[in-house]
């Protein structure tokens, strides 16, 4: 059995198109029986708001000092990645929110559904963020995205209307951020031992799962 951890956040455009080449990369692979994937927790900014206040392209106009021509020009390179791996990011327009509860909700699924229920929440918690433009940090859209995916109403109700899980997701943080290779997420090991992280060449995650 292959095992592989991923730390991502769901704010992360690069996490989104880089777990999605590796999940086609392994079906494609027919390996899906071989391979364990855990997720987990990190935020990119724990202290974002819950309610937004920028867009994706605002954000990297006033956090890192972009023009509004710079930031526009990244927005439109990220955009063209991801369509590479199929997916049409509407990133330009993306809320800038945080993603505490969305962690916390994955927390909880892993640990209480089987993985093909896992994997299908969190694409469709990532769906939701780059190609709905929907906020994520809002409980009620939460419980919409889980309940799609086959998740228990009341329990979800639960988890979200709590701080459950919290401090699992403050620990997986702590855990990535102490290690000392540790520079960029999606942050990936694979078989405890080889790291992938930021944007990741299809050949080099199929050296990591032995296709190569």
């Amino acid at each position: 059995m292959k095992t592989i951890e991923i730390w991502a956040d769901f704010a992360c455009p690069y996490c989104y198109m880089e777990e999605k080449q590796l999940a086609d990369i392994i079906e494609k692979a027919g390996i899906s029986e071989e391979v364990k994937i855990r997720f987990l927790s990190y935020e990119l900014d724990p202290k974002a708001p819950a309610v937004p206040v920028e867009t994706m392209t605002q954000h990297f106009m006033s956090g890192h000092d972009y023009t509004e021509e710079e930031s526009q020009h990244l927005m439109e390179r990220i955009t063209k990645m991801a369509s590479r791996v199929g997916l049409d990011y509407k990133l330009a327009s993306t809320q800038v929110c945080n993603t505490y509860s969305a962690h916390r909700l994955m927390e909880y699924a892993q640990q209480k559904y089987p993985f093909p229920t896992v994997l299908k929440l969190n694409f469709a918690i990532f769906h939701a963020n780059f190609i709905e433009n929907l906020r994520i940090s809002d409980h009620s859209v939460l419980l919409t995205i889980a309940q799609s995916c086959g998740l228990d109403k009341e329990e979800v109700e639960k988890v979200l209307g709590s701080d459950m899980y919290g401090e699992q997701v403050r620990a997986e943080e702590k855990e990535v951020d102490a290690r000392k290779d540790f520079d960029l997420i999606p942050y990936m090991i694979f078989n405890n031992s080889e790291v992938l992280q930021g944007v990741i060449s299809p050949g080099a995650m199929k050296k990591a799962l032995g296709l190569l």
